[in-house]
């Protein structure tokens, strides 16, 4: 019983590894590029979205610097909506008005911690669509 119980820990831990690896992967890979000329920050964060799910990631950005926040997705998933808003909730950016793009640039007139919600465009079919896959957010800087 020791062995078989040992046996699928070990299995889930490597499986679960294995769909983190592929992820990251794919942020280096498809998502970084799309940085440009800004300088990566070093962080991939990355997530599984499942269909029906919002994620969101607090994040502090500076005054004085200029940024720009990059999500991507398998190309094989509904479209992404992500929007910024600021710890009170105040709307900075929303894809929805700027035809779903991957990115937005930005520059803060003080330091704040930014709030960054992903989920799937809700109103496509999604039915010929994969459910769930990687989603990564990245962030750069332009000194």
């Amino acid at each position: 019983m020791k062995y078989y119980l040992l046996s699928v820990l070990l299995a889930f831990f490597f499986s679960v590894n294995l769909v983190f690896s592929q992820c990251l992967d794919f942020a280096k890979e498809h998502c970084k590029p799309k940085l440009e000329n800004y300088i990566h920050d070093g962080n991939y964060n990355g997530v599984v979205l499942n269909k029906d799910e919002e994620v969101e990631l607090h994040k502090a950005f500076f005054s004085g610097q200029k940024y720009r926040v990059v999500v991507g997705c398998e190309d094989e998933m509904p479209t992404i909506h992500f929007k910024i808003t600021d710890s009170d909730l105040n709307l900075i950016f929303d894809n929805e008005d700027s035809n779903y793009t991957d990115f937005f640039d930005f520059e803060l007139d003080e330091a704040k911690t930014l709030i960054i919600s992903l989920d799937f465009v809700k109103n496509e079919d999604t039915e010929s669509e994969q459910k769930s896959g990687c989603v990564s957010i990245l962030f750069g800087l332009r000194l």
